[in-house]
């Protein structure tokens, strides 16, 4: 049940969002609980999952506290706050004071109490003697000292009894005029008391969260200090840390049990509060105020996703509901939409470079210091692990509280009971004990700062300096494209509208995308972190079965530390080679399968822009099966429809503001959007210099042209005003010189034949070949 515990809190372990750390106050006042309750282990597994700084302490039990050891042990802290020390040495003699009132009336109380109490014991030892003396003169009637005995006595129990309640009656008539003076200078006495040692307990409750923050520091820094650091000087002092240099641990020192009596959640009969008269006081408000505020920002995280996301589906609903009259269709829909695939696929050949760079980069950090480590540290793993081996049954035996190199040895019972369980065990002498994680601590105190700088810290910059790299090209691909729709006739207002509509999205899409591969770089890593033990303990079974299996008797101890050391040469031989093979291995694949996610934000993007900019190219010609009743309709519901959609745009715009939503706008780029008449001289002169061009106007050239067969030129329209009717098209395939986006004109009369100059003007206008 313990291991399985165990692995429950692993699993928790790593993937809580923070991580608290309960321990009595009284312990945490010791120098190095900090350390102890942390240990090396424990803290690197935080170190390498960048968890280190999502821990915080809680110390209980602040209500049980002595003022004068407080005041004695931590004076120079009282002295911190101006007039807090002088408060306290006033409330103390204050104290004294009332002390000295109280003692000669509680001495004068426990004379009457002794005296009471002396004459009831006379007056049951005469009671005793008289029972006594009578039998006796039940068994010797005719004695008469006998008699006179029990006459004496009886004389003596009278007096006894008289002094007995003459002393009852004298304690009762003192309690009845001194109680209440008693009374009186207790209840100042109790209230000072009080008040004294709620100054105490904040005085200790500061020295204990400075303790404690500062064994917190120092533990990180031994994370990082190696065991060949003094070789290497100071090379490793400007080495970038897991947490900033003004970092410090939250502690709250609590009392929970004053905090329920003076909530009167505790009832009457536990008695008043021992400490504290301010449910403040206690810090149970403000551990409630942070665990709120903790999980609020998370809580408000995923509001923020939320509401971002109902913002562009409501955009993208106003824009589709709005009417629009103009919008394109045939050869303008055809041409915007190819504009719109060559806009995708440039944006795509601009976003494979950044994810080409983001893995070429961490792999050089990856070469340059973590392979390094890892190679370092496998080499260490494989030079002291026979000598921990050895450790285990030496006769220099480890404690609870202590466990060094030199002092690591176990019990007979313990070793065997050890290598019953696969090398785990937790022992009511010895701790805690893990022979496969002790071989695996060199390897991993090695390589584990390298571990939670380029794997923790380095993929998570990284990855945001790619997502602001690609949300810039995103806006400014849109901005493009919205300009070729403008230069093709599309309405500058609703163009506005679409472009932010896509940029919204999109941006959006791109947020939860690189929030999908932090995920994945954070599991994925915490995940490699945690192979080696299980590695080491899988070769390791053999081991620990071979020393289960030697025969019982006499030296059965020494023969199974001779069966451990035997096998575990042969399972530690390349042991650590192979687990570093596998962690190297998986980081190359999470190094891929990053690069991969960052390059799909292409189509990320394209699909967000899709469905806000494919309303000018999407199919129309399903519109003329709609019959005139059912487009009346469809025209009220989106009439009723656009009201309730813009008091839903009030109700976000509310929810945007109390969440500190600024939504971006972007601008559309006229100055940059060429006219139509400059875009044809633009193209007239590009097709000049290609030779694309020809005038079909100019009859004195003689041009000629040789069809490509099984092709008709259709150039005007006079030519079916000249046969009477018009010519119906066959199978051939026809290109259209004009550009005519109405594609009905073979069905429809013969148009009278244009003017020379204005035939003129179109045909050079738009005919290109």
């Amino acid at each position: 049940s313990n291991a399985a515990r165990a692995r429950v809190a692993e699993s928790y372990l790593q993937h809580c969002n923070q991580i608290a750390i309960v321990a009595p106050i009284k312990r945490a006042v010791d120098d190095g609980t900090a350390k102890e309750l942390l240990g090396e282990q424990f803290k690197r597994r935080l170190l390498m999952d960048g968890q280190y700084g999502n821990v915080f302490f809680i110390c209980t039990q602040t209500d049980d506290i002595e003022a004068t050891e407080t005041m004695r042990d931590h004076a120079d802290v009282a002295q911190e706050v101006p007039g807090r020390w002088e408060k306290m040495t006033e409330l103390a003699e204050g104290i004294s004071g009332f002390e000295a009132q109280l003692h000669p009336l509680l001495q004068q109380e426990e004379d009457l109490e002794g005296q009471l109490e002396d004459a009831k014991q006379q007056y049951r030892e005469s009671l005793e003697d008289l029972k006594q003396a009578q039998k006796e003169n039940e068994d010797d009637s005719d004695d008469e000292e006998v008699d006179d005995l029990v006459e004496n006595l009886k004389a003596v129990i009278a007096d006894n009894k008289a002094a007995f309640v003459k002393a009852k009656q004298d304690l009762i008539s003192w309690k009845k005029d001194n109680a209440p003076t008693i009374e009186t200078i207790q209840g100042k006495c109790d209230r000072l008391q009080k008040k004294l040692k709620a100054l105490c307990s904040s005085v200790r409750s500061e020295y204990s969260k400075s303790c404690l923050q500062a064994d917190f520091k120092s533990g990180l820094k031994e994370l990082y200090r190696k065991d060949d650091d003094g070789d290497r000087g100071n090379d490793k002092d400007d080495t970038q840390t897991a947490l900033p240099e003004d970092f410090n641990m939250d502690v709250f020192c609590i009392s929970a049990n004053d905090y329920l009596k003076l909530m009167k959640i505790k009832p009457s009969r536990d008695g008043p509060p021992a400490c504290f008269s301010n449910a403040t006081d206690t810090q149970i408000p403000l551990l409630r105020s942070y665990v709120h505020e903790t999980t609020a920002r998370f809580g408000k995280s995923s509001a923020k996703t939320f509401v971002e996301n109902t913002n562009d589906v409501l955009d993208q609903m106003k824009l589709l509901a709005a009417d629009v009259d103009d919008v394109p269709t045939g050869r303008s829909a055809f041409r915007m939409k190819s504009l719109f695939e060559s806009a995708i696929r440039d944006l795509s050949t601009m976003i494979d470079p950044i994810a080409r760079d983001f893995q070429k980069e961490i792999d050089q950090q990856i070469q340059r210091s973590l392979v390094s480590s890892l190679r370092t540290g496998a080499q260490k793993g494989s030079a002291v692990a026979m000598i921990t081996v050895h450790s285990w049954g030496s006769k220099n035996r480890r404690t609870k509280s202590e466990r060094r190199p030199d002092k690591n040895g176990l019990y007979y019972s313990t070793y065997n009971a050890v290598a019953r369980r696969d090398g785990v065990y937790t022992s009511k002498s010895a701790g805690a004990i893990d022979f496969n994680q002790e071989l695996c601590d060199p390897m991993e105190k090695e390589f584990s700062t390298e571990w939670q700088s380029v794997l923790d810290s380095n993929i998570k910059r990284l990855l945001r300096d790619a997502e602001i790299t690609v949300a810039q090209l995103c806006t400014s691909a849109g901005q493009s494209f919205a300009q070729s729709l403008r230069s093709n006739g599309v309405d500058a207002a609703r163009l506005t509208n679409m472009l932010n509509t896509a940029n919204r999205s999109a941006v959006s899409a791109l947020k939860s995308k690189f929030g999908q591969m932090a995920t994945v770089a954070v599991n994925a890593q915490r995940e490699l972190s945690r192979e080696l033990l299980p590695a080491v303990q899988e070769k390791m079974k053999s081991t620990y079965a071979s020393v289960n299996h030697v025969p019982k008797g006499s030296g059965t101890f020494m023969r199974m530390k001779g069966a451990m050391a035997s096998n575990s040469q042969h399972a530690v031989c390349g042991m650590f080679d192979d687990a570093l093979k596998k962690l190297l291995a998986g980081i190359k694949s999470l190094i891929k399968q990053l690069g991969a996610m960052i390059a799909s934000t292409s189509e990320v993007i394209g699909k967000a822009f899709d469905n806000v900019f494919s309303i000018c190219w999407d199919d129309q010609q399903s519109e003329a099966l709609i019959s005139p009743e059912m487009q009346k309709t469809i025209r009220e519901c989106r009439d009723r429809l656009l009201p309730e959609l813009n008091e839903l745009v009030i109700i976000q715009g509310n929810a945007c503001e109390l969440l500190g939503i600024e939504r971006e706008e972007v601008e559309l780029d006229v100055m940059g959007v060429e006219t139509f008449e400059q875009t044809l001289a633009r193209k007239k002169e590009e097709a000049k210099k290609n030779g694309d061009m020809f005038d079909l106007c100019d009859s004195d050239a003689d041009i000629s042209i040789k069809p490509k067969k099984g092709v008709k030129v259709k150039a005007e329209k006079r030519s079916a005003a000249r046969s009477g009717k018009p010519s119906a098209p066959s199978g051939m395939d026809f290109i259209d010189l004009c550009d005519s986006d109405d594609d009905d004109e073979w069905t429809k009369p013969a148009a009278s034949k244009p003017t020379p100059s204005k035939q003129a003007t179109r045909v050079k206008g738009e005919a290109f070949l």
